[in-house]
């Protein structure tokens, strides 16, 4: 939302005048301090934080003083803390000695960026200077992320999750977990420093019992690509995969059809583990009104088709396909390396 700093006498009728104003608008006050002389004691830095809040009228308070020594940047943390103020602070020391103020500052901290020709103020950082600092520091919040399954060395997802984390200003870190053991998986998990991680073949069914909640499209199609952990400790699970999925089949079939997809759609999915189950979802989503499933053991191709209202195939595959009436979309959920797609597929 919108802030507004007011730089006035606290008790002068403009003031009061701009604070009423800035209510009716709704617009956030900021409350502002600065102390351009010698830094004052620890009671007066706590003392001018209080008065900044104006009364409750503030959504922040700010003080600001100038560093002569490295110490002036922790005593301008510590006045913050001893105010018990009832709203967020900023609390900073200028100058070369005053730049651990800005590392510990939590809100609105004023930064400067390198492409500027200066910074706005004696000892301003730039994001990434202060984020560096945080991080070697361990101020960030440290939680850790992984890819549970297998095979999974060739993965992109370190790297893509990595830099994703490093450009946020994060600790978190994402890393492998290769293994096809649910007990491997859960050592990981149940560590206190673990935040989430995705899950491939084979443990998107496996896992799933060892979840605290399920959403919608992790109950309907029973496997699970997500989990995350909640603040409360509880881990939640969830299957993004037939989005994907679905997003991608939409794409194709209106490309293919000039935007409007078979009147009579009709769909294959071959395999009978997480991935197909959420490619069942994801046709029936699209309105699939025919679905086949295959798999070489009948008793899964039953298994499936029998959870979402498919047609079991298994066997010969070219045979089994070849005896469909119509086919518009097939796809697989097996791992390219076993091979078994359609020979015209």
């Amino acid at each position: 939302g919108e802030r507004l700093v007011l730089g006035a006498p606290r008790a002068a009728p403009p003031m009061r005048d701009m604070i009423a104003r800035a209510a009716r608008l709704g617009i956030g006050i900021v409350g502002s301090f600065h102390e351009l002389g010698p830094m004052p004691s620890q009671e007066g830095v706590t003392t001018a934080l209080r008065r900044c809040c104006l009364g409750g009228a503030a959504a922040v308070a700010k003080f600001v003083g100038v560093a002569s020594e490295p110490s002036h940047a922790l005593l301008v943390h510590s006045a913050a803390a001893a105010a018990e103020l009832p709203v967020p602070h900023i609390a900073l020391a200028m100058g070369p000695f005053g730049r651990m103020s800005r590392v510990l500052n939590a809100t609105l901290t004023p930064v400067t960026h390198p492409l500027l020709p200066a910074a706005a103020a004696p000892g301003q950082l730039s994001v990434a200077e202060i984020t560096a600092v945080r991080r070697s520091l361990g101020y960030l919040p440290s939680k850790e992320f992984f890819l549970f399954g297998t095979p999974t060395k060739h993965s992109p997802s370190p790297a893509i999750h990595n830099a994703g984390f490093e450009a946020n200003g994060c600790g978190h870190t994402y890393g492998i977990v290769e293994t096809d053991e649910v007990s491997v998986a859960l050592e990981a998990i149940r560590k206190p420093s673990f935040g989430g991680g995705s899950i491939t073949i084979p443990l998107k069914e496996a896992l799933l019992p060892h979840a605290d909640e399920l959403s919608e499209a992790a109950t309907v199609i029973g496997a699970i690509n997500t989990l995350t952990r909640a603040a409360d400790g509880r881990l939640l699970a969830d299957n993004t995969d037939w989005v994907g999925i679905r997003n991608l089949l939409a794409a194709g079939l209106r490309q293919r059809h000039g935007g409007t997809a078979p009147a009579e759609l009709c769909a294959l999915v071959l395999g009978a583990g997480g991935t197909a189950r959420a490619a069942c979802h994801a046709l029936r989503q699209l309105g699939a009104a025919q679905l086949y499933v295959f798999n070489r053991t009948r008793e899964k191709a039953e298994a499936l088709g029998a959870a979402f209202d498919a047609v079991p195939l298994s066997g010969d595959l070219d045979a089994a396909v070849g005896g469909l009436p119509q086919l518009h979309l097939l796809v697989s959920c097996i791992p390219g390396s076993a091979g078994g797609a359609p020979s015209d597929a």
